[in-house]
């Protein structure tokens, strides 16, 4: 991975060298002489692509060595597109004098196409080998060489799973504790106090870094538990207002629409708040006029509530104040202490095992860090998987630290960047390199492991068994990134206020954030022919005709409220796209020329109004990952020539029909399979034929699958053909009436998700059988009132478990021993609880616990928090658990946070 991504120009290189070797392949059969041309092109480039990775290596190049690279970054990227447009002619042109007989007028015209095209492509190869001769000649005149400079071997280990702890303290109390106590007594009445008759709000100011959303973030999580409403939303530095006060209106449950303006829904906001509490974080505000707005709609006249912003700027804190008063919070940065304890916990767990030949080297970072969080802990991740453990080496991060990250950087501020989507983009642009035996997009999640292990991204979102499914960048990185990319032309950001800030001619990869002026219309034209990957964040109607966008690989428009179904059309012309998605869109109809974009791998047609995939889909034999909504219908016929799909999502069982439910079974490369089962008669020819199929791919490759219905109703039958699922890892049914005696035979498994019926204790200590399990997820329909109890030496793997509607649970001493996160919800009821043995999960790091009850059961339930929590002051590792408590139906206790380090 680091050679790949070490630089924008070596990344561009690399991929030209490829097509190159298979631009000589016999099967386009070249001209003698451009043959050579093309040796020539590959020899010469070879050798500057050495040089390349050199100067990558070299922190700052001067103005001559630097001007060198980026004509020759531009050059990679001209030739490349040159190798594709004519490897497209020439297999065309090709394919149509191959038809028919030797005589005929139209076999005529087809072979002088053909010498055409040969022509063409010999006369581009001419003009590109000319200029890379002229770049060859101008870096041995200038002799540019670039200062040569070792790089250490980067590791290739999957993410640390001490980050997830260093992270989670980062999260919690690193520095934090203090501060986030300081503020609850600002905001909190105390014991036995009455709730205040008026809002109360906090504006934390500070640079970059510090930690703002974090501590709000902490405050926020103690504390909503006490408010009948809650939100956490982001601005950013550019923000839509609208939108804010849309994600706004989803938190707390007020209804609004896309055709609502501001006004409208700051109405529906202030009609949703009027005398009820709330409490309501603004994270991240840049500017004084969008809170102008926001503000409106959090009412005075609530008792009781609560805002608390995050900013950089004190007049947009001052801006706060003045309308809804409160005071203002002015973080500082960690002091050194807890600036020691962030940074050596990442290197050497602890600052006693730090070698004293590097303690200087330390202090010296450190101060350079400035007792900025984020700083700290990107440099100690830098540190403790790329740099040896000596003062040189060492002294030499003070400068600096890495290359920008290839694909993040056209992503807005504060967005959630989904796992599979970043990796889909990556591979599609090229910028992935596989080793033996794994698949590109297998080594794009190893990259992405390794930029989690680095902090150079933050997780985000995460599945029951701990995986990432998402991540941010934080705006420190996210700004730093920009610039790299604004000057290597990697990416191009529309100005809001006019044409990009950028000196490049080229537009190679384009990303739409924010609205824009008319006077860009007619530079949105010009740059087409050159554009590889264009992201929409925000509506575009002057991107049409998409089909001008001639070597495009990447073309995202989800949510692009105007693309209509004629926007598709032609769209075989972009032969070169690997990744489309039009998510969101109001598209009803995919055109047949889809079938004839034979590179692309990824689509994405979730959201929209289509109903059934077109004939021609069944062509697309390289098609890897294919997302459709569960209305979508597949074709008849053809289904099993897809022969390259690896994950398949999420498609309803029901109405599909018999032949490519059969075919289903013949995609021997599948990896990953969602289905869903509504309105399906179980002892229909749709569910046996499906199972069949199942059966057969779990002979194969399958990994992932999961089985549920949108609305309970019958249990999906648990049949003898499941046994067959054995290759599983991952596995979700739901909902099933109770658990098969097979499912102990899944030695596989390491993520088990049921919605169930009834579970005997010999059920549960079939699943504590399971030797790789390490995550489980239980859901109880209608309660589960038998004794739960977890034996000892049970579920020996086990790191994550959620169990939801128990009326009695227990952990016995040695059960759970690897278990890190819980998440249960009990239904009390008198003398069904003395203590749960939470005590007895010795490796327990977090948790919640939500306790449901009758309003008669309320000193009981305070008994048992209670009892629990002193219990838990004494467990070795302190964990993080949170109790919340309803009485009949309503949340009305205030949540509990144990966390002490």
């Amino acid at each position: 991975m680091e050679r790949a991504i070490v630089s924008v120009a070596t990344g561009a290189m690399s991929s030209v060298l490829a097509k190159l070797a298979e631009l000589l392949h016999e099967k386009y059969k070249l001209a003698k002489g451009v043959r050579k041309d093309i040796e020539f092109l590959k020899s010469e480039l070879s050798v500057m692509n050495d040089l390349l990775y050199v100067m990558a290596d070299v922190e700052e190049l001067d103005a001559l060595n630097r001007g060198w690279r980026d004509r020759v970054r531009e050059l990679a990227y001209d030739i490349e597109d040159c190798i594709d447009l004519s490897m497209a002619w020439l297999g065309r042109a090709g394919s149509d004098a191959s038809k028919g007989g030797f005589f005929g007028t139209k076999q005529l015209v087809r072979r002088v196409k053909k010498i055409r095209v040969s022509f063409q492509v010999a006369h581009q190869i001419q003009e590109l080998k000319a200029r890379v001769v002229e770049e060859s000649e101008r870096q041995k005149r200038y002799k540019l060489d670039g200062p040569i400079r070792s790089s250490s071997d980067a590791s290739r280990n999957k993410v640390d799973l001490r980050m997830c702890a260093l992270w989670e303290e980062t999260k919690n109390l690193v520095g934090l504790d203090g501060p986030r106590d300081e503020i609850i007594r600002w905001l909190m009445p105390a014991e036995g106090e009455e709730p205040p008759q008026h809002v109360r709000s906090v504006s934390i100011i500070g640079c970059a870094g510090l930690g703002k959303t974090t501590l709000a973030n902490q405050v926020y999580q103690k504390i909503k538990g006490d408010f009948k409403y809650e939100a956490f939303v982001s601005v950013s530095q550019n923000p839509r207002v609208k939108d804010v006060l849309m994600k706004i209106c989803s938190q707390v449950g007020a209804t609004a629409s896309m055709g609502d303006d501001e006004l409208i829904l700051v109405n529906k906001l202030r009609k949703r708040f009027q005398n009820e509490r709330y409490i309501i974080v603004v994270d991240d505000i840049w500017h004084s006029d969008p809170w102008k707005i926001i503000g409106q709609a959090l009412v005075k006249t609530s008792p009781g509530s609560i805002i608390i912003l995050t900013t950089r700027l004190k007049d947009v804190a001052e801006s706060c104040r003045s309308y809804h008063g409160g005071r203002i919070y002015d973080m500082r940065p960690l002091n050194d202490n807890d600036s020691r304890r962030l940074f050596f916990k990442r290197i050497f767990d602890t600052e006693e095992k730090c070698p004293h030949e590097l303690k200087r080297a330390s202090e010296d970072i450190l101060k350079r860090c400035g007792g900025i969080p984020l700083a700290i802990i990107s440099v100690s991740s830098f540190l403790a998987v790329d740099v040896p453990p000596c003062p040189d080496h060492w002294n030499k991060v003070k400068e600096s630290l890495s290359s920008p990250l290839p694909g993040n950087n056209a992503f807005p501020e504060d967005y959630d960047i989904w796992k599979d989507h970043l990796v889909s983009i990556w591979v599609a642009e090229g910028f992935v390199h596989a080793d033996p035996g794994e698949t590109l997009f297998e080594a794009g999640l190893r990259y992405f492991n390794v930029l989690i292990s680095r902090s150079l991204i933050q997780p985000w979102w995460y599945k029951e068994n701990g995986e990432v499914l998402s991540c941010r960048v934080h705006d420190v990185i996210l700004n730093f990134l920009v610039s790299k990319s604004v000057e290597e032309n990697f990416v191009t950001l529309l100005d809001p206020y006019g044409l990009p800030p950028s000196l490049h001619s080229k537009v190679r990869r384009l990303a739409l954030q924010n609205s824009y002026q008319e006077n860009v219309v007619p530079w949105i034209k010009s740059i087409k022919p050159h554009v590889r990957s264009l992201a929409c964040f925000v509506d575009c109607k002057e991107l049409h005709p998409l089909t001008e966008f001639e070597v495009l690989r990447v073309l995202d428009l989800k949510n692009c409220e105007s693309l209509r179904n004629i926007h598709l059309a032609n769209i075989e012309v972009l032969f070169q796209l690997w990744y489309l998605s039009i998510r969101g869109t109001s598209v009803s109809e995919l055109p047949a020329g889809i079938g004839q974009v034979q590179h692309l791998e990824t689509l994405d047609i979730r959201d929209t109004n289509v109903e059934k995939l077109p004939s021609t889909i069944v062509l697309l034999e390289k098609l890897a990952r294919l997302f459709v909504y569960p209305n979508v219908r597949f074709p008849a016929e053809g289904f099993s020539k897809m022969k390259g799909l690896q994950q398949l999502e999420r498609f309803s069982i029901h109405g599909q029909p018999l032949s490519f439910l059969n075919e289903l079974g013949q995609l021997t490369n599948l990896r990953m399979l969602y289905v869903l089962c509504d309105g399906l008669n179980y002892e229909s020819s749709e569910w046996g034929i499906f199972t069949s199929s199942l059966c057969a791919l779990c002979r194969h490759k399958l990994l992932d699958v999961g089985i549920s219905k949108r609305s309970y109703s019958t249990p999906i039958p648990m049949d003898s053909w499941f046994p067959t699922l054995q290759s599983l890892q991952k596995f979700s049914i739901w909902p099933i009436s109770s658990l098969p005696i097979w499912m102990g035979s899944l030695d596989n498994l390491e993520l088990l998700v049921l919605r169930i019926e009834r579970l005997t204790p010999e059920d549960l200590r079939v699943l504590g059988g399971l030797p790789a399990l390490e995550a489980l997820d239980l859901l109880f329909e209608g309660g589960y009132a038998s004794p739960f109890t977890i034996g000892g030496h049970e579920f020996q793997h086990l790191k994550s478990f959620r169990v939801a509607r128990l009326y009695q649970l227990q952990f016995m001493p040695g059960s759970m021993p690897n278990l890190k996160n819980l998440d249960i919800t009990l239904l009390f009821t008198r003398n069904s609880y003395s203590d749960l043995g939470i005590q007895h999960l010795a490796s327990l790091t977090r948790g919640d616990v939500s306790i449901c009850a009758s309003r008669e059961h309320i000193e009981g339930v305070h008994d048992l928090v209670a009892k629990i929590q002193s219990l838990l002051d004494a467990h070795r590792n302190r964990p993080a658990v949170n109790f919340w408590t309803y009485f009949d139906n309503e949340m009305i206790s205030r949540s509990f946070t144990i966390a002490r380090y």
